[in-house]
């Protein structure tokens, strides 16, 4: 039963890799075949019929790096030696490697302006080729591997990616190397002209491979009684942990800050200019519009992601901050240096039936294409969400993304908060010199708006009132009694439209633009008077544009990367409750000026700035400055 299963996956393996080699390899790779087929019929896998069969339907289907790929399934299997296999491949005519470099000499489809990574290669035969060989020879690991996988055919970037292959230090599972070091070095070359690696990952890597085998070879050369006891403290030290563990991915950051709040930019105090305001969600506390403050913030955050199976994933992720504020994951410190919260963040299922399908359950970060207009970056959604993302092209492809998500679950009443979203859109990129995205969504929170209670029925539609506020948008008193409490006037169903374009031509340095619109249209005028008592002025709209020159990411010392934005939220645009909390502190009715910009210190480690100048738009005169210095840290 295991020859037979041997054959049929060797056959179909085979069968895949055809169509995918250079003409240099055919000739080779046809007698590779011959070889590993009469050594079946020898070994007794095959009988004479079978192999004249398979002699028949596979003679130009191989490429080299296939027939090496099949030679390791069948060392694994144990149906071949370590010496049969070599045998085969020494027998071999030009490499893949030289046949590469045959074609780029001649102007081949390895030269200067090649497809992005791995362009032209059987995608399947090179991830059968990264884990039977690269994994199972001691080169990668099983994350490394899979992070590699994933680069295929697409534009791969560091900046997206949060770990790095073969960290300094790093450990890998162990696997004993049993082919030519030479072909397994020359293999790392040839996914670095895959583009499937770059350079210094390559070097790291070789670096990693050649200290393991050197160490291989010190301790099979000691005596095979010695040999065997080493070995197993070798293993003990490389996997002392159950092999489960190596499917869970830990990582996190870490940020100082230094903040400074400036009011109306005259020193502060209560003849600053600014008006006097009272906190929107309590109406008897004043909130500080006058006198300036400087602050020390942490914000912390540990994630972990474990990979269930080739479909799910769990992520769970903590973070400080409180359980009342959405927008913020700061602690501020200077409270009798008492303990920080460190509370559960994230905590979601991840299902990718494919390429293009995902869908997540529970709390996960963001899943909609933007800047800082609508949501603010520390945000993360309760419910369940989907993005579908279908690739027309090469260069184009798009996205599809939708989700429902409850915002405040209501005990005494079937009318619950909820936020319905959805989002349409297009990503263009061109290989290293330019990409852009144009996104359309539509978001619309249902039972938002509040309703007033019958004095005969006291509190009966408090629940009306939002959970959370900022600041900026028209409320009104829901409560009939002398007391005051306030919710929204308006509803809130906000039409945003986005863009951004990334101009990497003078690659790494790269000039970015954004735009970004958003316009409510659920505000109705006259209800909102009705509800008021008042004519309130229409303030619907909101935008931002700004541009970033410098490197994509700074998480290397001397990296950089500086910004300039100019933003412009009315009143009523969105709900105020989940805007940037940083811009005029939180909320809407704000216009202005962001400045900032990242150096990189060391690696993983980075200094970021920011100076935002803002006003308010309509109302009292609130000016606020805003100035933070952050010490960055990502591992």
């Amino acid at each position: 039963m295991r020859n037979l299963f041997v054959l049929a996956l060797t056959f179909t393996m085979l069968m895949t890799g055809a169509g995918t080699v250079l003409a240099a390899e055919d000739n080779a790779a046809s007698g590779g075949m011959d070889a590993i087929i009469e050594l079946l019929q020898k070994k007794g896998v095959v009988s004479v019929e079978e192999s004249a069969a398979l002699r028949q339907r596979g003679l130009a289907g191989a490429s080299q790096s296939d027939l090496k790929a099949v030679l390791e399934l069948l060392l694994q299997k144990g149906v071949v030696s370590d010496e049969e296999a070599s045998g085969v491949l020494n027998a071999q005519g030009p490499k893949p490697r030289q046949a590469a470099a045959e074609a780029q000499a001649s102007g081949g489809a390895t030269g200067e302006g090649a497809a992005p990574a791995a362009a032209g290669v059987d995608e399947d035969m090179l991830r059968a080729k990264l884990n039977l060989i690269l994994v199972h020879q001691g080169i990668l690991g099983d994350d490394e591997m899979e992070q590699i996988a994933e680069r295929i055919g697409k534009k791969w970037s560091h900046a997206d990616e949060d770990d790095v292959i073969a960290p300094a230090g790093g450990e890998i599972e162990f696997h004993s190397t049993t082919l030519p070091k030479e072909e397994l070095l020359a293999d790392i070359d040839e996914l670095v002209q895959l583009r499937l690696i770059d350079g210094p990952e390559a070097d790291r890597i070789k670096e990693r491979f050649l200290k393991k085998t050197a160490l291989e070879h010190v301790t099979y050369g000691i005596g095979a009684e010695l040999r065997t006891e080493l070995d197993k403290q070798v293993n003990a030290k490389i996997v002392p942990i159950p092999s489960w563990t190596s499917k869970i991915r830990f990582g996190g950051d870490f940020r100082l800050r230094y903040q400074l709040d400036l009011f109306d930019g005259e020193g502060g105090g209560y003849d600053s200019g600014n008006g006097i305001f009272v906190k929107p969600d309590k109406p008897t506390e004043l909130y500080n519009s006058t006198i300036d403050r400087q602050q020390l913030r942490i914000r912390a955050r540990l994630n972990a992601i474990a990979k269930v199976n080739d479909e799910f994933e769990v992520g769970l992720g903590l973070a400080t901050g409180n359980s009342t504020n959405p927008v913020s994951t700061n602690a501020t410190l200077g409270d009798s240096l008492n303990k920080k919260n460190f509370l559960l963040d994230l905590g979601y299922l991840k299902w990718t039936p494919s390429r293009e399908l995902t869908l997540w359950g529970g709390r996960f970060g963001s899943p909609w294409f933007g800047s800082d207009l609508v949501w603010d970056p520390d945000v993360n959604f309760d419910g369940i969400a989907f993005t579908y993302r279908p690739q027309f092209s090469k260069e184009l492809g798009g996205f599809l993304t939708g989700g429902v998500f409850p915002i405040q679950e209501v005990e005494l009443s079937s009318h619950d908060k909820w936020l319905y979203g959805g989002q349409i859109g297009l990503q263009y990129k061109n290989e290293e010199k330019w990409s852009g995205a144009l996104a359309a969504a539509y978001y619309y929170f249902d039972n938002t708006r509040g309703v007033a209670n019958d004095p005969s029925q006291p509190g009966a539609t408090d629940w009306t009132a939002p959970a959370f506020q900022q600041k900026g948008n028209t409320l009104f008193d829901i409560d009939p009694s002398s007391s005051i409490k306030t919710a929204y006037a308006s509803a809130y169903h906000e039409l945003n439209v986005g863009a951004s374009l990334d101009l990497g031509f003078w690659d790494p340095l790269h000039l970015v633009l954004i735009a970004d619109y958003v316009r409510n249209l659920g505000f109705n005028q006259k209800s909102v008077n009705a509800l008021t008592g008042a004519l309130v002025k229409k303030e619907t709209q909101g935008y931002q544009l700004g541009v970033s020159l410098g490197h994509p990411d700074t998480r290397e010392a001397g990296l950089w990367r500086t910004y300039v934005n100019y933003k412009r939220l009315e009143a009523d645009a969105v709900m105020d409750a989940f805007t940037e909390s940083d811009f005029h502190l939180g909320g809407t009715n704000a216009k202005g000026w962001i400045l900032g910009g990242d150096l990189g210190v060391a690696k993983n480690v980075w200094l970021s700035g920011r100076w935002l100048t803002t006003n308010e738009i309509s109302g009292p005169p609130l000016a606020i400055d805003l100035l933070q210095v952050n010490l960055n840290a990502k591992f």
